[in-house]
């Protein structure tokens, strides 16, 4: 029997990819703080669990960015 289940092999993937986001400065580190922020500044919506683009419009520019232009 393995010592990890499922969910804890999926924890650990998700600290990972956390890490190497962070590290590679495509997030930042407290992920929550800043879709808080961006909801206190209207650009998204907090739906249940998730959040959403208020605008369509908005979601349809970030969307067709390329990664060069986001820098």
């Amino acid at each position: 029997m393995s010592m990890l289940s499922n969910a804890g092999i999926a924890c650990i993937q998700h600290f990972i990819l956390r890490i190497i986001l962070f590290c590679s400065g495509h997030i930042p580190w407290n992920y929550a703080r800043f879709l808080d922020y961006a909801t206190d500044r209207v650009f998204l919506q907090k739906v249940g669990g998730g959040y959403m683009f208020v605008h369509r419009v908005l979601l349809e520019h970030f969307a067709t960015l390329e990664p060069w232009e986001l820098e």
